[in-house]
């Protein structure tokens, strides 16, 4: 049976669950203002794994979002992941964090998602996703105004997924299917399983977050 924990901790929300098998069987998580992760990471993964009774060397793979996201948030979940996976030569997993928060959503058959995570007043990391959860568009930095919905016009049915409610504040959104999600280790089960049969992993000492664009102190 394998054991892949999986680490969450782009944005405000630090999470952690727990893959055994094809089945989440536990999940703990904190929104966190103060980005207190270098705390709380460490606290959920001891406690996941008392509970499951399972040492750090019984994990399979350690599963971390890669980004893009909190630049803080980002190099503490890194660190705490190659801390693990060092000394024991675990497995890590890299996954997109706008794939992550568009998973939180199930679309209908050719619905296209358009997943948004905040940044800084206006500006989000955006990513175009279709139905399956393919990637149709590179992830990037958009700046959201009234207008920006305007280059997908052309697609007839997409839904916006974001982590903040906030969004509607910017957008007019009375004919755009919206779906608020926190970014969740809860979503990130069924890519981690799949990059694990793949055997899709990273180099543990060059791997390094997708910040997109150059990193500042959040």
């Amino acid at each position: 049976m394998s054991y892949i924990l999986n680490l969450e901790t782009s944005s405000k929300n630090c999470s952690v669950s727990l893959l055994k098998g094809n089945k989440i069987v536990n999940i703990i998580e904190q929104e966190d203002d103060s980005y207190r992760h270098s705390e709380l990471l460490t606290l959920f993964i001891d406690q996941i794994l008392s509970k499951e009774k399972i040492s750090t060397e019984n994990l399979s793979a350690v599963s971390v979002s890669k980004g893009p996201g909190s630049f803080t948030g980002l190099r503490i979940g890194f660190s705490v992941a190659k801390g693990l996976c060092f000394p024991y030569n675990i497995p890590i997993i890299g996954i997109n964090s706008l794939k992550i928060l568009g998973l939180s959503y199930t679309p209908k058959k050719d619905e296209q998602i358009l997943s948004l995570i905040h940044d800084k007043n206006n500006s989000y990391y955006s990513m175009l996703l279709d139905s399956n959860y393919n990637e149709l568009e590179k992830p990037s930095v958009v700046i959201i105004d009234e207008i920006f919905l305007s280059k997908y016009e052309n697609i007839n049915s997409l839904v916006v997924v974001c982590n903040t409610k906030s969004i509607k504040e910017v957008i007019n959104f009375k004919s755009i299917k919206t779906h608020i999600s926190s970014i969740s280790a809860k979503h990130m089960g069924d890519m981690s399983r799949e990059n694990f049969d793949k055997k899709n992993f990273e180099d543990l000492a060059y791997f390094e977050p997708m910040y997109i664009k150059k990193p500042y102190v959040d």
